[in-house]
């Protein structure tokens, strides 16, 4: 059996060192200040709440699903999940799509819930 180039830690490191990304506080900056905030857990995640005016755009959908969101390629774009594996994943892809102003949260939704970034459900 042929041993896969990187292992997912790898990527997910490559990942963080091609998107960049924000501390919780930073995040939290850019939300008021108008940044697109991408959420990209899958659904049954989401179910639990999410930063109020988030995007939830799946990471499986995310370069099929992207356009609706926005197709300004220099918006300031600001992916989360739940680790901020998914998050770092997603904003490199979003930078490798053309999106220059994709990065991603470091940390998770718990922890930037803790932030007290407003948080919505779906009811």
């Amino acid at each position: 059996m042929t041993q896969p180039a990187y292992s997912a830690r790898e990527l997910v490191r490559r990942a963080k060192g091609l998107a960049g990304t924000l501390s919780p506080e930073e995040v939290a900056k850019l939300h008021r200040e108008g940044a697109i905030l991408i959420d990209v857990r899958e659904p049954t995640e989401t179910a639990s709440g999410q930063i109020r005016g988030a995007h939830a755009v799946p990471r499986g959908t995310l370069e099929f699903s992207i356009g609706d969101v926005t197709d300004d390629h220099d918006a300031r774009l600001v992916t989360y999940c739940s680790a901020g594996s998914r998050a770092a994943l997603a904003a490199a892809t979003l930078k490798q799509m053309g999106y220059a102003g994709a990065i991603a949260s470091e940390a998770g939704f718990e922890e930037l819930r803790k932030t007290g970034l407003p948080i919505e459900h779906d009811d």
